[in-house]
C-alpha cells in the first residue's frame, strides 16, 4: 500500500499545503504594492479567482488569470490612461516543485502598477516549460469572467519566471 501520509503521520493534502504558500504570495503582492504607494503610484492589485496554464491547440499560450470585475476594470483603465505598461517586475519564489511569482507591471512616466501573483508546476507543467525555453518568452493574460476585454503582457526574459533547477 502506498504511503499517503507526511512523517508526522498526517495524510498528504497538496491543496492544503499549497494554501499558505499561495497566501504568504498574495500577502507579499500587497507589501510590494504597498511599496509603491509610498513612492507616490498608483498600485491596482489583481487577486486571481483562478490561475490557469495554457498550451497546445488554444487561442492564446501562457499564464492566464481570471480576475474579478472589480479589480480588472481599474487595471484596463490604467492601462489605458498610460497607453500600455512598459516595464515588468518579476518576482519569483521556487517552492516544493511550484513556481509562484508576483509580477508587477508598470509605466514609470505615470507611476502605475497594476500586480498580479501566479504560480505553476514545472513538474506538471512540462509543455509550458518547454514552450516557453522554445520560444524565448512568457505570456501572460488576465480576463474578467465574460471575456469582453484581455489584457496580454510578453515578459521576454522567461528566466524571470523558470525555476533555476
Amino acid at each position: 500500500m502506498p504511503n499517503d501520509s507526511d512523517p508526522a503521520g498526517e495524510p498528504d493534502n497538496p491543496t492544503a499545503d499549497a494554501m499558505p504558500r499561495w497566501e504568504q504570495v498574495v500577502d507579499d503582492m500587497a507589501a510590494t504594492a504597498e511599496e509603491y504607494r509610498e513612492r507616490g503610484w498608483d498600485a491596482h492589485e489583481i487577486h486571481p479567482g483562478d490561475v490557469a496554464i495554457l498550451t497546445g491547440d488554444v487561442d492564446r499560450t501562457g499564464i492566464e488569470l481570471l480576475a474579478p470585475d472589480n479589480e480588472f476594470d481599474p487595471a484596463v483603465e490604467a492601462f489605458d490612461e498610460a497607453g500600455g505598461f512598459d516595464n515588468a517586475q518579476v518576482f519569483r519564489g521556487d517552492t516544493a516543485g511550484t513556481v509562484y511569482v508576483v509580477v508587477a507591471l508598470e509605466d514609470p512616466d505615470a507611476e502605475t502598477a497594476v500586480l498580479f501573483p501566479a504560480y505553476f508546476s514545472p513538474g506538471e507543467h512540462e509543455e509550458f516549460v518547454e514552450m516557453v525555453e522554445e520560444e524565448g518568452e512568457v505570456r501572460t493574460h488576465i480576463r474578467p469572467l465574460d471575456e469582453r476585454r484581455v489584457l496580454t503582457f510578453t515578459h521576454e526574459d522567461p528566466s524571470l519566471f523558470l525555476s533555476e533547477q
